[in-house]
């Protein structure tokens, strides 16, 4: 058998009737109809919005709350609703705050066009006094620097209010205009920026507006270039690789895309998860997608 066609029954075994947004969304995707997901929804929604402060953030943590974002979308939470809403005006709230990426200058930094007077709009992840040593996504994808982890974190947020319909916000607007004209980001792998910030830059410019869209097809063939012959990416994770490209409506990304999904089926387990641990979830929907593209695409 085909390995995406195997991995695709495993896949849907696995998520057969998991209690989860990822379960939902997975069903969904897959074309299987269970009547209870309607009422599983809601008691997810239910859940997530109980998780709130009354600042519409959770715990006060950007990444977090922009996964709630996120993840209220995927359930089926309308963009202008309430919930969404306070939570978003929360996250454009950090927008060129204290300890966001960019902010202040430095001779060096003037020269590479990193620092306020070249780029704005990014969002604060912590304070600049406090020094953060590691920064993770929900795909487990993660950088362990200080700047690499404002960065990372901000366009993580970028993407969720993108997606919520917030992109003719000036800060907003700006964030995405500085992500395409940081110096060295989309035409070296490597050095000085990490393939891992390069995808999380693209996995937000994705949801942008045009004409900032019309940059797509030339991000999309940086990734796409730099992958090696087996579906995998030097120095980055193929999870959070695929997980930017999915939403690259371009020949390329889905390309690259297919490409990718023999490498992930062959890292599915027995029990149709992709990987173990608190990831698992998530990368399995990451390559769930993968797989239902390069099944269309073959």
């Amino acid at each position: 058998m085909n390995p995406v066609h195997r991995a695709l029954e495993r896949v849907a075994a696995y998520f057969a009737a998991r209690e989860s947004r990822q379960g939902v969304v997975a069903r969904r995707l897959l074309g299987i109809h269970r009547p209870e997901d309607e009422r599983l929804a809601q008691a997810l929604i239910r859940e997530k919005r109980a998780r709130l402060r009354g600042d519409g953030s959770i715990a006060g943590d950007l990444i977090q709350t922009a996964w709630l974002v996120w993840e209220l979308q995927d359930l089926g939470v309308p963009t202008d609703s309430a919930i969404i809403h306070k939570s978003v005006g929360w996250l454009v709230g950090r927008q060129d705050k204290d300890g966001a990426y960019g902010l202040g200058c430095s001779p060096k930094r003037h020269e590479m066009k990193t620092c306020e007077h070249a780029i704005g709009g990014f969002f604060a992840y912590r304070s600049g006094a406090r020094t953060i040593a590691r920064a993770t996504l929900p795909t487990g994808a993660a950088v362990t620097s200080d700047q690499a982890s404002r960065f990372m974190a901000s366009c993580f947020a970028l993407r969720s209010v993108l997606r919520a319909a917030q992109d003719e916000r000036t800060l907003v607007r700006r964030h995405v205009g500085s992500l395409l004209a940081l110096p060295k980001l989309w035409d070296t792998w490597g050095k000085p920026w990490q393939p891992t910030l390069a995808v999380a830059a693209l996995a937000a410019i994705a949801w942008s507006p045009e004409p900032f869209r019309n940059q797509l097809p030339i991000l999309a063939e940086h990734l796409a270039l730099n992958q090696k012959p087996d579906g995998s990416w030097r120095n980055l994770d193929i999870a959070h690789a695929v997980d930017s490209l999915v939403a690259v409506p371009l020949p390329q990304a889905r390309e690259a895309v297919a490409l990718a999904a023999p490498k992930l089926a062959k890292m599915q387990t027995q029990n149709g998860a992709v990987g173990t641990g608190m990831y698992a979830e998530e990368r399995t929907l990451v390559a769930l997608r993968a797989w239902l593209i390069a099944k269309e695409y073959a």
